[in-house]
């Protein structure tokens, strides 16, 4: 147990307690993935946390989408993002929780605080009777997918990404 405590956060006046959290994944994010492929250079951070908060702000127009903040001494220190959607088509599911995001300042990477995090995700998802959740990590991130896996996730799905150039879709022509 740490000294973090996490509360629900109240909606959108409580996003920009998120920033610096968010910046910190994304530098993170870009030093393990520079590219996304061989082409898509990492944006940016100053122009991607209003990217971010945007998404954050449509997501919690559904009524079952939340976030929890985890602080040591009043300060942000880690959060957890959580959407909320319908059963898989093609599996026998209940409706799936994606954990959008979850971030941990570097200082406090491996102190507890991303299990705390996400046993409260689990605890606040049982209140909608929700048991089962996605997450999508990078492949190169391994200390998030070792993470997760001690937490009884498995990888099921890859993320392929592509990208075309404007010469390259000329040649299809």
């Amino acid at each position: 147990m740490t000294g973090a405590v996490i509360r629900l956060g109240r909606g959108v006046e409580d996003l920009d307690e998120l920033e610096p959290l968010w910046m910190a994944l994304q530098a993170h994010h870009s030093s393990i993935l520079p590219k996304l492929g061989s082409e898509t250079p990492a944006r940016p951070l100053a122009d991607s946390w209003p990217r971010r908060r945007a998404k954050y702000e449509a997501w919690l127009g559904v009524e079952e989408s939340f976030f929890l903040i985890a602080e040591e001494k009043r300060r942000a220190v880690g959060y957890a993002f959580v959407t909320v959607g319908s059963p898989f088509a093609g599996w026998v599911t209940g409706r799936i929780a994606s954990l959008e995001t979850l971030s941990v300042l570097p200082e406090f990477r491996g102190s507890g605080i991303g299990s705390e995090l996400l046993a409260a995700t689990w605890q606040r998802l049982a209140e909608y009777k929700i048991t089962e959740m996605s997450i999508t990590a990078a492949l190169s991130n391994v200390d998030s997918n070792c993470f997760y896996e001690r937490h009884g996730f498995e990888p099921s799905f890859v993320v392929f990404y592509g990208k075309r150039t404007a010469e390259s879709a000329a040649t299809d022509n």
